[in-house]
Parts: C-alpha cells; structure tokens; sequence
C-alpha cells in the first residue's frame, strides 16, 4: 500500500527516541495495517466516520472496550495522528476507560491459611 511503508519507518524512529518497546511497534503497526487494508488507504487518510465504523464491531465483538484489540487500534492511531500532528482528529477517537480497582491484599492470617 501506498504510504504505508514511510508510516511505519515514521512510526519506527519515533517510538524508538521515545524509548519504547520494540513490541509497542510491533502491535501498532499490526493493528493500524489491518485498518489500513480494509480501508485500502494509510489510516492517517481515513475519514472520522469511517474509522468509527471501523471500530463499532471491533469494540462489540467482545463484551467489554477494554479488549486488546480494540485498544492497540485506537492507541495506534492516537500514535499516528501525533506524530503527524493531527491532533484535531485525535480528539475523535473513543476515550478508553480505566479501571480503577485496587489490587486484592491478604492479611497476614490469611497468607498463613493458604500455607
């Protein structure tokens, strides 16, 4: 595809400066290729609409926005969006919650019990 190969090079150098990790690349470029290859253009070309068309059925097709997939494609093209700064489309993507639950802690007594 057309473009797509200067995006990624792009994408390359900046999450490699930024000191991220080489599977951060990995799951971006993955994801932003397979929206690229449905669309059949670079996914910084892609109209809001489209793309929210696009990532309705990806969000669905799980019960929960948290799934991995759903999220690297959004992530992705956050990344992307920055980079060229695009940043009036960036706002139109979906915000992602967080869970905000803290992390289970036995006590003491309860550790010993599972001994």
């Amino acid at each position: 595809m057309r473009g797509f190969a200067e995006m990624y090079h792009l994408m390359q150098q900046k999450i490699s400066l930024a000191g991220k990790s080489h599977s951060t690349l990995k799951n971006y470029s993955l994801h932003l290729a397979q929206l690229a290859l449905h669309f059949g253009i670079v996914p910084t070309e892609i109209d809001p609409d489209q793309t929210n068309n696009y990532l309705y059925p990806v969000q669905q097709k799980h019960d929960t926005p948290s799934d991995s997939y759903f999220k690297f494609t959004v992530y992705g093209l956050r990344f992307a969006y920055r980079i060229y700064g695009m940043k009036d489309k960036r706002i139109e993507l979906p915000s992602i919650k967080r869970e905000k639950k803290l992390p289970v802690v036995l006590s003491r007594e309860e550790v010993k019990k599972l001994w």
